[in-house]
């Protein structure tokens, strides 16, 4: 501990304790009490004024594209992929080598046709490597719960949240939250629905 007759050594040590991490302390002086942040950051996603579209037309879906605000609607899947060539984007690259952990995401249902008589939202990142347009789904989804029937409640709110297993991500990568039906009833029938989607995920 800090004396008064050794005060300028005792700050001496500390100051060469700054910014110096990880290490072992073998001095008190360099202990600290602030917690280390490794909680990873989170990524907020959010359709704001704009109203989104999931939709499935006879086995075809087409979804939704959340951005930081934004949305852009009916998008193709096929085989699990989205190809952005000639289409607006809501990806963000990643500035640093990480893993997704964890995701949460919500859908306000308010409006849309059911004829299948109920389908799954599912919240889900796609992923596109350097220099690609065409972004691969990864594990990291939720399907939103509960389930939306006909006819459709007028704000109704499904949500889901998941710790998931790593999903690895490099610097450079292009990342977008889509929201899409994962219930394919009937390849015969139109289901369609209408509302406002919000999301996160946390990359360590």
């Amino acid at each position: 501990m800090c004396t008064t007759n050794d005060n300028f050594n005792c700050i001496s040590k500390r100051n060469e304790c700054i910014n110096v991490k990880p290490f072992v302390a073998k001095d008190i002086n360099c202990i600290s009490t602030e917690p280390e942040n490794s909680g990873g950051s989170i990524i907020p996603f959010s359709s704001g004024n704009t109203q989104t579209v999931v939709e499935n037309i006879l086995g075809n879906n087409l979804a939704s594209l959340i951005g930081f605000g934004t949305a852009v609607d009916l998008v193709p899947i096929a085989n699990n992929t989205i190809n952005l060539t000639g289409i607006l984007s809501e990806a963000f690259n990643v500035p640093r080598d990480g893993n997704i952990t964890a995701i949460s995401a919500s859908y306000t249902a308010l409006a849309g046709q059911i004829e299948s008589g109920f389908v799954t939202i599912r919240a889900q990142i796609f992923q596109a490597p350097v220099g690609s347009n065409t972004f691969t789904g990864t594990s990291a989804s939720v399907d939103l719960v509960p389930s939306v029937t006909a006819p459709i409640p007028a704000g109704l709110l499904v949500f889901a949240s998941a710790t998931i297993s790593p999903v690895p991500v490099a610097a450079g990568d292009r990342l977008l939250m889509v929201f899409y039906i994962s219930s394919l009833q009937a390849e015969t029938a139109v289901d369609l629905v209408i509302g406002t989607a919000s999301a996160g995920i946390n990359i360590v």
